[in-house]
Formats: C-alpha cells, structure tokens, sequence
C-alpha cells in the first residue's frame, strides 16, 4: 500500500522542481539576444500549465507601440510602419503563433513565421502595404496593377502563377516582339537563330512554357548537309521568317531555275518549298504531280 504513496510523492517532488526550475528541465534552447536577461526567468514569459500567454507579452510589448517604441517605452531611433501596422492588425492574435524567442533544435535561426490567413481580408489584397521595398525592380513588376496575390502565394514568392493572357495580351500583341524582350531578354537563348529572329516570340512559343515550341521547321522544309540551318541563307528577312528565297545560293539563279522548270513543263515555281521539301528531287516530283492531278 505504501508503493502507490512513494510514487506520488516522487511525482510531486518532480513536479514542484519543475515549476521551481523550469530552465533546467523543459528549457528548448537559448534565447534570443533581445530576451537574454530574462534567461532563467521563465515565468517572466511563461505560465504553469498554461504556456506562453500573450498577456505575458503586451506586458512589455504592446500592440500599439511594437515597431515605434521599445520595450521601455523608448521611441525607437528608427521606427518601422510596417512592423507597427502589422502588430496593430494582429493585436487580437496569439503572439507564439508567429514568434518563438527561443533558438529552436534544428532551426539554424529563431523561428519567426506568419499566417497571413490572421489578416483582415483588405489587408491581404494590399500587399505593398508591409512589402513594398520588396517588389522586385524589373520591368515586368514595374507594369503590373495586379494584386500581387494574383501570381504569388503567400507562403512563398515561388513559384508564380502569372497568366499572361489575362495581364498582356493586349500589350503582346500590339508589341510584337519587343513586348516579350522587355521582361524576357536575358532569357534569350544563345545560339544564331534566337540572335537573329526579329519576329515575335510568340510565333513559335506560348505564354504557358517555353518549351516544347510551336514551330516545326521540318513542315516546311528539312535540313540537310547542303542545306544547314543557317537562316539568313534563305530567309534574308529576319523580321518576317515568313517570306524566302531560294536564290541565296550560287547555284540557284531566277534564269536557271525558270529554264529548267519550263523545260519540265512547270510554270508555276515561285513558291519553291510547295514541291522542294527537302534536297530530294524524286520527292519534289511527287509533290508536283499530286499538285498537277
């Protein structure tokens, strides 16, 4: 009967060290460098079976002077609205839901994270009001009215979800190639046919990815060794990858090759690739007698 008496007691001793000496049993790391007077102090933040109750933390830090004034009272030499705003907005939420003064096990820094589900619904759809320094300074950021929630999350600023349909395709279309080049130029790859393409991006790509392309080179005419992708050969408009002409090699003449298509009864060869897919001259036969049925 005596054993049940023995374990209470060895429970009580422990649990009155425990409120005695909180640091030494249930201390989770080092404070941080602002709290560092108060180590040892624990119920000066935390209460017997209750945790960290905000009211512990108004105590010093009021929701009405975080970011303009110190814990004294002191007005901060270099106040911040943002920090004051936000602390204002948040006033009715529990403080640990967001601070830990602590240096976690595992955590490289103080645990310090937000839910901006805490916020005011007018407060979420004004971003710039708390993160205004961080808008990035491109062209692209520069334009946009959007709200930023309507590309970014509020967890992370990547990835995005931007919809340039929605946002610019007046702008792309009325643009043309310089539209896409103004947020997109240092994206350009480096090889001749990018370099030289003066069309519009999106005559061989779309705004979802810019891979796989639209654009099948091989519909029209396919490479081969005496015919190497080298596109100024034959399109002598890098502007309009539209138009071409044959007559960029030596061996190709208008005189040369009106004669030896009237020769075979042709008259009609001013568009070339409508029969010469290739350098294959059976296969251009074939094309013109399914043409001339």
């Amino acid at each position: 009967m005596k054993q049940p008496y023995i374990v209470f007691l060895i429970l009580g001793l422990m649990l009155i060290a425990v409120m005695m000496w909180p640091g030494l049993f249930v201390n989770p790391g080092t404070l941080s460098e602002e709290h560092q007077k108060l180590e040892g102090g624990c119920l000066s933040c935390h209460s017997p079976l209750l945790g960290t109750p905000s009211s512990k933390c108004v105590f010093c830090h009021t929701s009405e002077e975080i970011g303009l004034r110190d814990a004294s009272g002191r007005a901060l030499v270099q106040p911040d609205s943002t920090t004051a705003l936000l602390h204002k907005e948040l006033a009715a939420s529990e403080c640990i839901a967001c601070h830990s003064e602590h240096f976690l096990p595992g955590k490289s820094s103080l645990f310090a994270s937000m839910d901006h589900g805490f916020l005011s619904a007018e407060l979420q759809k004004n971003c710039l009001a708390c993160h205004d320094q961080d808008r990035p300074d491109d062209a692209l950021h520069s334009q946009v009215q959007a709200s930023c929630n309507d590309c970014h999350g509020t967890k992370r600023w990547k990835p995005a979800e931007f919809d340039h349909e929605s946002w610019l395709r007046a702008d792309l279309d009325r643009s043309g190639a310089g539209a896409c080049a103004r947020c997109h130029d240092s994206d350009r790859p480096d090889d001749r046919l990018h370099k030289e393409a003066k069309n519009s991006c999106s005559q061989c790509h779309n705004t979802k990815a810019w891979v796989p392309a639209d654009f099948d080179h091989d519909q029209w005419f396919r490479f081969d060794r005496n015919h190497p992708a080298d596109c100024s050969t034959c399109h002598d408009n890098p502007a309009d990858y539209k138009r071409y002409t044959c007559y960029g090699c030596h061996e190709h003449s208008e005189r040369g090759v009106a004669a030896e298509h009237r020769e075979e009864g042709i008259w009609e060869f001013d568009n070339c690739v409508e029969c010469h897919r290739s350098s294959n001259e059976d296969e251009a036969k074939r094309a013109w007698r399914k043409i001339r049925r």
